[in-house]
């Protein structure tokens, strides 16, 4: 979840990265997910800009606005929607061919990047069984660019700051996927 709660910024004329043969390609995996902390692809031979989750030290971008899958290409027809799918915003990644018709990944996918504002969120960790109070800076995780209170991410670039935070058993629940609390942002970048 990665819900818009002020006028917000939206960066529309971004791609995810494509991706070559990953363990959940062609069966509607999730590569990204809404609220994951991004950065711009500097290597981009094409130019465009094209966005990724961050997992190393890099100069973060801004936050994806959707949840970015892998289509269903191995158990379905190439383009195959699941109902599920149908009317959400996730991005789904068409697969990549070789020249020999082999499939090895997934295409670009277009998706939104948000910038400032204030955002709900359920995409953030706690380093232990700590509240995450308000005020409280916040920079991206190494575990799928989540938000992480600072000292304990992959950089040192604040991203955001807490606006209206969780208790700590509200922020270990969420931390173990037992029962998601949002916690609400202010987006720094």
């Amino acid at each position: 979840m990665f819900i818009p709660r002020h006028p917000v910024v939206e960066n529309q004329f971004c791609s995810y990265v494509s991706q070559t043969d990953t363990a959940s390609a062609g069966i509607g995996g999730v590569i990204a997910y809404a609220g994951s902390v991004v950065y711009l692809d500097s290597s981009a031979a094409n130019q465009e800009p094209i966005v990724i989750k961050m997992t190393t030290d890099q100069v973060p971008f801004g936050f994806l606005m959707q949840k970015v899958k892998t289509g269903y290409h191995q158990v379905h027809p190439a383009g195959f929607m699941m109902p599920g799918d149908l009317g959400s915003s996730d991005a789904i990644a068409q697969p990549q061919y070789d020249a020999t018709g082999n499939i090895t990944g997934t295409k670009a996918v277009p998706v939104g990047v948000a910038h400032l504002g204030i955002w709900d969120t359920v995409h953030y960790t706690s380093d232990t069984d700590t509240a995450v109070l308000p005020g409280e800076a916040l920079v991206a995780s190494s575990d799928e660019a989540k938000v992480v209170k600072t000292g304990l991410g992959v950089n040192t670039t604040v991203v955001a700051r807490v606006v209206k935070g969780a208790s700590a058993a509200k922020a270990t629940a969420n931390k173990n996927n037992t029962t998601l609390y949002p916690i609400r942002i202010k987006l720094l970048v």
